[in-house]
């Protein structure tokens, strides 16, 4: 029952900090409206950069696991090109290729955007931490249940033991002496 409770407070510790995150959310996306008016004629391209999720920061949080795990420098070397190669193409994107800098700070709402990304990531692993704790409470209630269950049985065993112990007591052992002629 302890760990169940500590569970439960890990969890809403844990949806105080995903609230956190979606006022930070909230107070970028204010942010970005002062970057990019809600009127202006490219408004939906660039929300839709700002909003759009790159895959280029989980290729390189992968790379690095992966170049701590190989000793070939040649298989390193290709990595790295491969990366570089990835990260070109998702810097030019077409939505916004056409927009000058100066107009949207299009180099500010990037920056916006990272840091979107980076919320966007914790507030990912918070949601499988958040997951697992409520698997393991939902496998600490069910083994709270068996454990009350076996604990009901032995009760009602004690039970039985006591009334049979107590008829065994409640006994009287008669002698009668016959005396045979």
């Amino acid at each position: 029952m302890k760990e169940i409770t500590d569970i439960t407070k890990q969890l809403k510790v844990k949806k105080k900090e995903i609230e956190n995150i979606k006022h930070e959310e909230e107070n970028l996306l204010v942010r970005f409206h002062e970057y990019c008016p809600e009127g202006s004629n490219k408004y939906v391209e660039i929300k839709r950069f700002y909003e759009r999720i790159t895959k280029k920061r989980r290729k390189v949080e992968k790379v690095e696991k992966e170049e701590a795990d190989e000793d070939d420098e040649e298989g390193e070397g290709e990595q790295e090109e491969e990366d570089e190669q990835e990260q070109e193409d998702e810097d030019e994107d077409p939505a916004i290729a056409n927009l000058q800098q100066e107009d949207f700070k299009l180099d500010e709402i990037e920056k916006l955007r990272d840091e979107r990304l980076t919320l966007y990531d914790n507030k990912e692993k918070i949601g499988i931490y958040i997951t697992d704790l409520e698997g393991n409470r939902k496998r600490m209630e069910t083994q709270e249940k068996h454990i009350n269950m076996e604990l009901g049985e032995t009760e009602e065993e004690i039970r039985d033991f006591q009334k049979e112990k107590m008829a065994k007591l409640n006994q009287l052992d008669v002698s009668v002496v016959l005396k045979i002629k």
